[in-house]
């Protein structure tokens, strides 16, 4: 019973590193969709940020079934502006500079989602999670590199 706690305990703090950088990511869309000039970025960013929220709930639950709490969106704001929270300095008008900023927030999000299911300690079902989410966060990356090419 002591390995699985420690599982889970190990699960539970990884997944709410995930819920940090989950909710960065949606924030960082909901600003992209307001800076964007272009409507078919405005409505991809928007759809972003609605499927950043998506996966937000079913991390939320996943830590919940662990026996964990999972981080609230105050505490999450509170703690630092991360990745995507450089959106607002880099984006001032321009569709190519949002693009790039979630870019680079996507790569860091990719990232932290490759480190996760890397650990061992991670229990099945996150690791379950986090994998049918892994093909969607590499399905909008290759979504980004085109809006990239597009706004060339």
């Amino acid at each position: 019973m002591t390995n699985n706690a420690s599982t889970n305990n190990a699960s539970i703090d990884t997944l709410n590193g995930i819920l940090e950088t989950l909710t960065d990511s949606k924030q960082g869309y909901e600003k992209a969709a307001e800076i964007a000039d272009r409507d078919t970025f405005k409505s991809f960013f928007s759809r972003r940020a609605a499927s950043r929220s998506a996966m937000s709930a079913g991390v939320r639950n996943e830590i919940i079934e662990l026996g964990g709490t999972p981080e609230n969106d105050g505490t999450i704001l509170a703690s630092a502006h991360r990745v995507f929270m450089g959106l607002s300095a880099a984006v001032q008008d321009n569709d190519e500079a949002a693009i790039e900023a979630v870019d680079t927030g996507e790569e860091h999000l990719r990232k932290k989602f490759e480190k996760a299911l890397d650990d061992d300690e991670l229990s099945p079902s996150a690791k379950t999670l986090l994998r049918n989410y892994q093909g969607e966060l590499r399905a909008d990356g290759r979504l980004i590199d085109y809006l990239e090419d597009a706004s060339a």
